[in-house]
């Protein structure tokens, strides 16, 4: 075989491994610019079971807010959680949650995490000053990090409407099952296996 011939083999290999490696170096970065997913979930309860309110009595949870006292008869606490589920760390992270018109929040709180993880409020909800906006920045909001927030609501109806969330940065939201819903699940599709048979019931 002449010295021309050899090249070949080792040409094409050249060739074919430059190649996988460039689709693969394609994939990694189309991964890592992708967009965000940040997980999120929200529960509303009442502060009282719908029979006690419905009865004759009219239990009032009165907030204070400074020196003045402001008392409500049809307050929920809505629990929201984030959790990044993307593969960035943001150094801070800012998104919003919406009410449905009527509805307002007068007190917003976080869970305590750790000294080195902060949530900022950036509009003013207060008892006084009720909003049906909320603006808040997490700081940091690292792979894997997770924020839990009550936010207390003032319903216009008999309880609150849908709460939004969004955010500008390029995230998108996801839901993040209840541990409930993952059971559910699990249990709908069932498998039995009787010799070469396997039988599957959803």
């Amino acid at each position: 075989m002449s010295s021309e011939h050899q090249w070949i083999p080792i040409a094409a290999s050249l060739v074919g491994g430059g190649f996988a490696g460039a689709i693969l170096t394609n994939i990694v970065t189309a991964y890592r610019a992708r967009i965000q997913p940040i997980g999120r979930r929200i529960d509303v309860a009442p502060l009282f079971t719908p029979g006690l309110s419905g009865s004759v009595l009219r239990p009032t949870v009165t907030l204070t807010d400074a020196d003045t006292t402001h008392p409500f008869t049809n307050l929920h606490v809505a629990e929201v959680q984030v959790i990044n589920r993307g593969n960035k760390d943001f150094e801070s992270f800012t998104f919003g949650l919406t009410l449905t018109p009527g509805d307002s929040a007068v007190h917003v709180e976080a869970d305590f995490i750790d000294r080195h993880h902060n949530v900022t409020l950036l509009n003013t909800v207060t008892p006084a000053s009720p909003s049906q906006e909320v603006d808040l920045t997490l700081t940091p909001f690292n792979r894997s990090d997770a924020y839990i927030l009550k936010v207390f609501v003032v319903a216009a109806g008999v309880s609150p409407g849908p709460i939004t969330v969004s955010s500008k940065e390029p995230i998108r939201f996801t839901d993040i099952p209840s541990l409930t819903e993952r059971l559910s699940d699990i249990a709908s599709v069932y498998s039995l296996t009787i010799g070469p048979v396997r039988l599957t019931f959803k």
